[in-house]
C-alpha cells in the first residue's frame, strides 16, 4: 500500500479530549470552564472536551481552553504553562502544528 491510498482522521472530539486532558494535567489549574456559547450553539459539552473550543485550519490546531486557576497560582506562568504543553501534546501525539492557544482564565479558586 502506498502512502497515497490511505490516510489518518483524527476525530474532533478526539482533538478537544487531548487538549482538555493536557491542560488539566498543568500544576495551577483546577477546572475546565464552560465555552462561551456562541462557539457551541448553546449545547453542553461532555467533560472530556469541557473548556475547549478547537478549530483546524491549513493543518494547523487554533485552540481556545477556559479555565480555572488556583488562588495564589502566578496566572501568567500557569497560562504560559498551558499553552506550551498545548502545543507539545499535539505535536507528538497527532503530528500536527499549533498555530495559536489562547487561555481563558474565568475563576480563581
Amino acid at each position: 500500500m502506498t502512502e497515497t491510498e490511505a490516510s489518518i482522521r483524527i476525530a474532533p472530539e478526539v482533538l478537544a479530549t487531548i487538549v482538555n486532558l493536557t491542560t488539566m494535567s498543568v500544576p495551577g489549574i483546577v477546572a475546565m470552564s464552560d465555552v462561551p456559547r456562541g462557539h457551541l450553539l448553546n449545547r453542553r459539552q461532555p467533560d472530556a472536551t469541557r473548556g475547549v473550543h478547537v478549530d483546524v485550519r491549513d493543518m494547523a490546531v487554533h485552540a481556545d481552553v477556559y479555565v480555572v486557576v488556583a488562588q495564589g497560582a502566578s496566572m501568567v506562568a500557569v497560562g504560559n504553562e498551558v499553552q506550551r504543553a498545548i502545543t507539545q501534546a499535539v505535536h507528538e501525539m497527532l503530528g500536527m502544528g499549533v498555530r495559536n492557544v489562547n487561555v481563558y482564565i474565568q475563576g480563581v479558586e
